[in-house]
């Protein structure tokens, strides 16, 4: 299972995330059924909602949501969904298949996010993560980001911590 993991050491290849389209809404869907059933730590309800389907990925796209994600030899392993709010650019659902764990995905996804962050002039990206989750916060401080506030009852048992961190416009 793959949501937080971030290589310490990655030095293969340089990954990069880009833009998908409601063409890859097939493949977003395949690759959240893939990893979410599996992401044990999350409550069975939220694992469930976040398996979407081809159609909920394609409405969230008709609704604001961008979706990004790395393709490696053609293969979709890595997304994750963002939108833009009054507060900043948010940042949510990152999945990486697990063979590509610790491979450079997850770290082109969250300097991707950075970029687009500064392309629509946000002041700060901001994701929520599991309270304690240690993957999780490694990625948080590989990557800059600082906590807000105290953890949050985000789904019935489920704490989580908000974090954000600067962009520069």
């Amino acid at each position: 299972m793959s949501i937080c993991v971030i290589e310490d050491e990655y030095t293969g290849e340089k990954r990069r995330a880009i833009k998908l389209s409601e063409e890859d809404a097939k493949d977003i869907s395949a690759l959240y059924k893939e990893v979410w059933p599996k992401a044990y730590e999350y409550p069975k309800e939220w694992r469930e909602k976040r398996a979407m389907s081809e159609a909920e990925v394609k409405s969230e796209m008709d609704h604001g949501y961008y979706f990004f994600g790395v393709r490696i030899e053609g293969k979709l392993v890595g997304v994750y969904k963002a939108s833009i709010t009054d507060r900043g650019c948010f940042g949510e659902q990152q999945v990486v298949t697990p063979e590509y764990s610790a491979q450079g995905v997850a770290s082109a996804m969250y300097e991707q996010f950075y970029e687009f962050a500064k392309a629509n002039k946000c002041k700060v990206n901001y994701v929520n993560i599991l309270a304690g989750n240690k993957p999780c916060e490694r990625a948080m401080k590989k990557f800059n980001f600082y906590k807000t506030g105290e953890p949050w009852e985000q789904s019935k048992g489920m704490l989580v911590q908000t974090y954000e961190r600067k962009v520069g416009v």
